[in-house]
């Protein structure tokens, strides 16, 4: 399993979003963490246009203000995610590995 995780600093212009979905394309990443989103919603398409379609499923915290903003994305053909916590600040995924059962 792949882990990817990036402080993006924002996602709010196109050619960010664009830059970011490069790096995760080739990363071939099967879960990818990006911080300081600085995103008030992430919609289904949104996050398409920054983590393709790959990895489908995701989790998101929103940002406070101007700072801050988690998205937590990954392959659900490769891994099982289960939301464990999310709290004001935090994000907590458990991830199995769906190829061999590993925690």
């Amino acid at each position: 399993m792949k882990i990817l995780s990036w402080n993006v600093r924002g996602l709010g212009r196109p050619s960010k979003r664009h830059l970011v979905k490069d790096f995760i394309f080739s990363s071939r990443a099967d879960v990818v963490c990006l911080q300081e989103s600085k995103l008030q919603d992430l919609h289904t398409s949104t996050w398409r246009s920054i983590g393709g379609s790959r990895l489908n499923t995701f989790d998101f915290l929103p940002a406070l203000g101007t700072s801050g903003g988690i998205i937590i994305a990954w392959d659900s053909s490769q891994v099982l995610g289960t939301l464990i916590h999310k709290g004001t600040y935090s994000l907590s995924i458990k991830f199995s590995n769906l190829d061999n059962n590993l925690i």
